[in-house]
């Protein structure tokens, strides 16, 4: 591998895993909040990307344009979510597993049965230009949806550090019991942390939409994805999980780049037993933290 390809590859790495960080976000902050994992994340944000792909076919707008959008088109359902989500019996995390299988079940059907099983994307003619960097080409919708990832999840890291419900929310992931006690409203912070994570789930559907091929199934792999990054990265942890979503992009292009994609799972596999086995704990750690 050539100096030159290293360099465009490793850029485009670094592009990709900004946008892994806003698919993985939303799931995290559901896993520190809760303590549920959430089998349908990958779901919501197919569906926000064919809700998405649904607008721009019938308007024309600019995907960008649509982001929030699709976004609060899932509020709604997030509510709905919460609202079950409290009256779930112990053990949660088990309730929560079968919930959430269910619901993903529900939604590939629905979307299914509305978009039916053909393959759809964005493509925006925005989207599908070149930028030349000196000698390096780089894809302009890549460069978009990294600027558009990296924006939200920049308000994310404002709104949880500097606000009243974002230090709510942040307290309530540290320790429940304790928030309570200083007179936080759990309720409120965990329903907060619900639009949150639904509505950037809406969103990085749409910004989905404009790189990969929708269909009904595709969000299992999503899910799994957040599932590797949420591990590396602890549960909750924002920045962590952008540098885990980056250092993840780089390996997956760096890998597609000298052997093809063959391998891209066989290395991605790898790099999280590694993790789990340096880490001594993964999950379980990042929530006794």
């Amino acid at each position: 591998m050539s100096s030159h390809t290293f360099v465009q590859a490793l850029l485009s790495g670094i592009l990709l895993g900004c946008f892994y960080a806003v698919m993985a976000l939303g799931f995290s902050m559901i896993l520190g909040v809760t303590r549920a994992l959430n089998l349908a994340h990958g779901d919501l944000i197919i569906l926000g990307g064919y809700l998405g792909y649904w607008l721009w076919s019938g308007s024309g707008l600019h995907p960008l344009l649509l982001v929030p959008v699709a976004g609060a088109a899932l509020l709604p359902l997030a509510l709905l979510c919460q609202w079950l989500f409290q009256r779930l019996p112990e053990p949660k995390e088990l309730s929560s597993l079968m919930l959430t299988f269910g619901l993903s079940l529900l939604l590939q059907n629905f979307m299914l049965g509305l978009w039916r099983g053909e393959y759809r994307i964005i493509a925006s003619e925005p989207l599908t230009a070149s930028v030349r960097v000196g000698s390096l080409v780089l894809n302009q919708g890549r460069l978009i949806v990294a600027a558009a990832a990296l924006i939200l999840v920049a308000a994310l890291y404002l709104g949880l550090t500097r606000t009243r419900w974002g230090r709510a929310v942040r307290a309530t992931s540290l320790d429940r019991e304790a928030a309570a006690l200083l007179g936080i409203n759990v309720d409120e912070a965990t329903r907060t942390t619900f639009l949150l994570a639904f509505g950037l789930s809406g969103g990085a559907g749409v910004l989905f939409a404009t790189l990969h091929y929708l269909y009904p199934a595709g969000g299992i792999e999503v899910t799994l994805l957040a599932i590797v990054l949420t591990i590396w990265a602890g549960a909750g942890r924002l920045r962590s999980v952008l540098l885990a979503s980056i250092l993840l992009g780089v390996i997956e292009t760096l890998t597609l780049t000298w052997s093809g994609p063959r391998w891209r799972e066989l290395v991605v596999a790898l790099m999280l037993l590694g993790s789990l086995l340096a880490r001594s704990g993964g999950l379980a750690r990042s929530r006794s933290r």
